[in-house]
């Protein structure tokens, strides 16, 4: 008889499961279950099975609807998540409902497309294909692909004939096959096979050191420079897990990358070389239904490569083989709101769980990893036991292409030279020469819009944000000031609200007024704008990049969107303009950042057979950046920052967490966050906890903002306080008038 008492989470933020009564319903762990929770209906997950509950049983209300046609969600999901919640410090029944797909959050059943696999039978093996009449050619052609390969999907069916369905079925009805129904795999256009390169020799040794422990956790990582064909060690290592025969079933693999935007390519990449196997991605871009297909495949094992971004750390992936992330070292693997997890450290986490190998790629590591895989090797730097060598590190310091070289990068110096609509002569020059020579060019600005500042030249009046400690952003063909905070959106105005001047001016480029300069500039060339604004629609982006590919665009203007991942063979200039803030940043992490970003836009260069060059505008062209910029040198430089992260004793030599408040009234935020410091202070001596402070942007979305820091030497001591801490809040008044958060292992400060 089943347990009458389910143990359900939901979406609620309270740190505990509620009681519900099965009403004689077979319920599963895992299982998606409707009940009526206040005045409405909620979905639910059922964690667990009891024979009583600490309320009085007659009190406790029977669950509307179990959703008994869906795979519940297996345990090792339901682990990963609740150690995650509890890390971060997060209520369980949010994080769950918010790993789901949009669709199985809803009170309607989620539908899956379905599909019947035609399986052989006994019989059917033993059927001689000669004993069939030859006038019945397609009957016959099914048999033999299914004796071939023992099952075929209607998908496969239909590649063989228009009629192979119906042949099929005759099939069945002779006892020579069966059905079962499965989730269909969408059908995607017929990709050409690319042929297999050869590996050079530091590719083919960290393929080998891979392979060797790859029935084991290890974490590793992969340094190379970009253009070292990190890409095609993921590929040899996927081959290798994906051929090895599985008893549990078809091995998968999951590929996390860190933005929307990269996964197309990758897809591209991989079913061209691996058209072979059930291949889905997982991102925001999908609608819901497609989301919630790929993850269906996903869970039942049927998709045996899953690409997708940061969420999908936590699909169900049944025969998780491996997993392996794309530049490790982004800061889109942070989740910056809600349960503040990073997916690259949760990885980590469900590796060493599954005792699988993890494998993390970047031309520029984040300095925890470089810690964790140098350790005690960086010069002047003491590392911890625990810390010397947790990853392997493999290095691949050349380019893969032979002929290709690392770029020339040039800084040039702007106090010394007269700009032309914000571009120096150099990089003029540099255009017309690619235009010259039917060569491409990319100018990376991180900044949309056309003006970033709109100015009164008589008061000095800037066009401020009223819910944001930022500016307006000018959008000139709009003829909208925005800001890229909160999306408040008015009118450029006539005249200056504070003392009625007309004369506003557009201060500043962005993407916008750079393309509208160069199209000035050089009128008979073919540009095209890489931004938020720009690739709005669906497939925009793919659509520019493969007209790029297609030499259709002589000049791409853009953001981050462009500085990593893509390939443009043709592609031989790279300009930067105006990186100087970030030099001097309060942000302490603000120089690694910029360090990386830079590599990877200058990496775009001369990934071919043609010279690269980077120039780079700066009124600080010897700051020490840029000097190790010049010559490539990661380590050198992330040795440097490691030394000075040493001596003032920031991450990764101690562990921090935030505590962030937000009300629209500050007097809120400061009242919350002193009883936060006080109870800190109390609970624990081994952590150091900050007093209250606001950050650099004081003001967001209409909400006055504050945070308190901690930091601790050991890991257990600082989540010792946090649990402690967390508990406490939650039963103080002032908390339910603040919006609140813990944010452990910050990014920001």
């Amino acid at each position: 008889m089943p347990k009458p008492i389910l143990q359900i989470a939901l979406d609620v933020p309270l740190a505990r499961l509620f009681d519900y009564l099965s009403a004689g319903q077979a319920v599963e762990i895992g299982q998606r279950v409707l009940v009526p929770f206040g005045r409405r209906n909620q979905i639910g997950i059922v964690m667990a099975l009891a024979d009583s509950s600490d309320f009085p049983i007659e009190k406790l209300k029977p669950v509307t609807q179990v959703f008994s046609d869906e795979a519940p969600l297996d345990a090792e999901v339901l682990s990963l998540i609740k150690f995650s919640a509890d890390y971060y410090h997060y209520p369980f029944g949010q994080a769950l409902l918010a790993a789901l797909p949009a669709r199985l959050r809803q009170v309607a059943p989620a539908v899956a497309r379905k599909q019947y696999l035609y399986q052989i039978t006994g019989a059917g093996k033993q059927v001689d294909l000669e004993s069939l009449p030859k006038r019945q050619r397609v009957l016959r052609l099914v048999l033999q692909a299914l004796q071939t390969d023992g099952a075929q999907t209607e998908a496969a069916l239909d590649a063989l004939s228009g009629s192979a369905r119906k042949a099929a079925k005759e099939l069945v009805s002779l006892g020579y096959a069966e059905t079962e129904q499965v989730l269909a795999v969408k059908r995607v256009p017929a990709i050409q096979e690319t042929p297999q390169p050869a590996l050079n020799a530091e590719q083919a040794a960290a393929v080998a050191s891979i392979t060797q422990e790859i029935q084991a956790f290890k974490a590793w990582l992969l340094h190379g420079i970009t253009g070292s064909g990190k890409t095609e060690v993921y590929i040899r290592l996927m081959q290798h897990v994906l051929q090895q025969p599985n008893a549990d079933g078809a091995a998968q693999v999951l590929v996390l990358v860190p933005e929307i935007n990269l996964t197309p390519q990758l897809e591209a990449r991989f079913r061209a070389r691996l058209p072979q196997y059930n291949l889905v991605s997982l991102h925001s871009s999908l609608s819901e239904s497609e989301r919630l297909h790929n993850w269906q495949l996903s869970q039942s094992g049927t998709a045996q490569i899953i690409i997708g971004t940061r969420l999908s750390i936590f699909t169900p992936i049944p025969n998780l083989k491996l997993i392996l992330i794309d530049e490790e070292h982004d800061s889109s693997y942070k989740q910056q709101d809600s349960m503040r997890y990073h997916a690259r450290d949760v990885a980590l986490v469900r590796a060493k769980r599954l005792n699988i190998p993890v494998v993390m790629g970047s031309a520029t590591p984040a300095l925890e990893s470089w810690y964790n895989a140098m350790g005690s090797q960086v010069q002047g730097v003491s590392a911890a036991p625990s810390q010397t060598n947790k990853y392997g590190l493999l290095t691949l310091k050349q380019r893969a292409v032979t002929a290709a070289q690392l770029p020339k990068i040039d800084c040039i110096d702007t106090t010394k030279v007269n700009l032309q609509h914000g571009l120096t002569p150099q990089l003029i020059a540099g255009l017309r020469l690619r235009l010259e020579r039917k060569e491409q060019s990319l100018l990376f600005i991180n900044r949309r819009g056309y003006s970033p500042v709109l100015l009164c030249t008589a008061c000095h009046w800037i066009a401020p944000c009223t819910r944001c400690s930022s500016r307006l952003v000018v959008h000139l063909g709009q003829k909208k000031l925005r800001c890229h905070h909160c999306g408040h959106e008015q009118r450029i105005p006539h005249q200056c609200p504070s003392c009625g001047d007309a004369d506003l001016h557009p201060t500043g480029h962005g993407t916008q007024r750079l393309e509208q300069t160069l199209a000035a500039l050089l009128p008979t060339a073919r540009i095209a704008r890489v931004d938020r604004d720009s690739i709005s629609r669906k497939h925009a982006l793919v659509e520019i990049l493969d007209r790029v590919h297609n030499q259709e665009i002589d000049i791409l203007v853009g953001t981050q969107m462009l500085a990593k991942g893509h390939d443009f063979p043709n592609l031989t200039l790279v300009g930067v303009i105006d990186t100087d803030s970030a030099l001097h940043s309060p942000d302490f992490r603000a120089s690694e950042r910029l360090f990386a970003q830079l590599m990877q836009v200058a990496g775009r260069a001369g990934r071919a057979d043609k010279a690269g060059q980077v120039i780079i505008q700066t009124a600080f062209p010897d700051h020490a950046l840029f000097n190790a910029l010049r010559s490539q040198d990661y380590a050198s430089y992330a040795n440097d920052l490691l030394q000075e992260r040493e001596q003032v004793q920031f991450p990764p030599y101690v562990f921090t967490a935030l505590l962030r408040a937000e009300a629209h009234d500050f007097a809120l935020v400061q009242q919350f966050l002193q009883l936060a410091f006080t109870g800190a202070r109390a609970l624990s001596q081994h952590v150091v906890t900050y007093d209250p402070v606001r950050p650099q942007m004081e003001r967001l979305k209409g909400m006055e903002r504050g945070y308190i820091l901690m930091h601790a030497h050991q890991r257990p001591a600082l989540q010792k306080l946090l649990t402690q801490l967390v508990h406490q809040l939650r039963s103080e008044p002032i908390a339910a008038k603040v919006r609140w958060a813990v944010d452990v292992n910050p990014l920001e400060f």
